[in-house]
């Protein structure tokens, strides 16, 4: 029963949501902006290789960009995804997907170093960007990936930090993923923890802003393919730009 009025509650403050935003659009909205959308894939062996293997294939077919984030794990146990995966744009996600907020500084280093190593090797590519697994991460994580080298970090979630840790106010560029309310538009949240498919897909199809950042996990979102495929092709309809998160950043020289 409190699972329903928690579906209810969430339905009728999304709808509250879509309405103001759909007048305020209304009023402000210019024609002529360019308008940005990026994809991301948050990748762990959970995933495994059909999951994955599948959304590269719906990316190729749409010829649009994405980026990928990946665990060093998933790196060492799929090569041949990876070198598949080399096409995108693929950031760090940590080695073994455990929370960086729990750990002391050495084994954020190692994680960090040990991930970066893995997609090194198995894609070739060098890596720049980062996302915390759970988009958890803390101040001291964002003074490492600085110091890295790292570009930029992709964790921090626009919302006013009352779910999610705020480490803000770095000197490595951020891109944070979209929300709703303070909810993340990522698949998880929206398709597993409130079961609400259909709102999900309906706010990232309509969702119309200078920029959106959407999150997905492959073994979720391969559960709806179809409305996947059909949510890219109507975002090409409208003439979106879809870019990697680097490609972003170097495009605007930091966000």
């Amino acid at each position: 029963m409190k699972g329903k009025y928690l579906q209810l509650s969430v339905i009728i403050l999304v709808f509250i949501a879509l309405l103001a935003t759909l007048i305020i659009g209304m009023i402000t909205k210019r024609p002529s902006e360019e308008r940005y959308v990026l994809l991301s894939f948050d990748v762990e062996p959970v995933d495994g290789e059909n999951n994955v293997t599948e959304v590269l294939r719906i990316l190729e077919d749409a010829g649009i960009n994405a980026t990928f984030f990946v665990t060093g794990e998933y790196a060492e146990k799929y090569p041949a995804v990876m070198r598949r995966m080399a096409r995108y744009e693929i950031g760090c996600h940590g080695y073994s997907h455990k929370k960086f907020t729990k750990m002391n500084t050495s084994e954020k280093e190692e994680e960090i170093d040990r991930c970066r190593a893995a997609i090194k090797k198995a894609s070739g590519k060098e890596v720049a960007g980062f996302r915390a697994p759970y988009t958890r991460i803390d101040h001291e994580t964002m003074m490492l990936l600085d110091k890295e080298g790292f570009t930029y970090d992709a964790s921090i979630i626009t919302s006013l930090s009352v779910f999610y840790p705020d480490a803000t106010g770095h000197n490595i560029g951020e891109i944070p993923v979209s929300s709703v309310l303070g909810i993340p538009l990522e698949d998880v949240i929206w398709t597993y923890y409130l079961r609400l498919p259909s709102v999900f897909f309906y706010l990232i199809n309509n969702k119309d802003s200078e920029m959106e950042s959407y999150l997905f996990h492959p073994h979720h979102i391969t559960q709806y393919k179809d409305e996947f495929s059909s949510f890219i092709n109507h975002l090409k309809e409208r003439n979106v730009m879809f870019i990697s998160h680097l490609g972003l950043i170097e495009k605007h020289e930091g966000v």
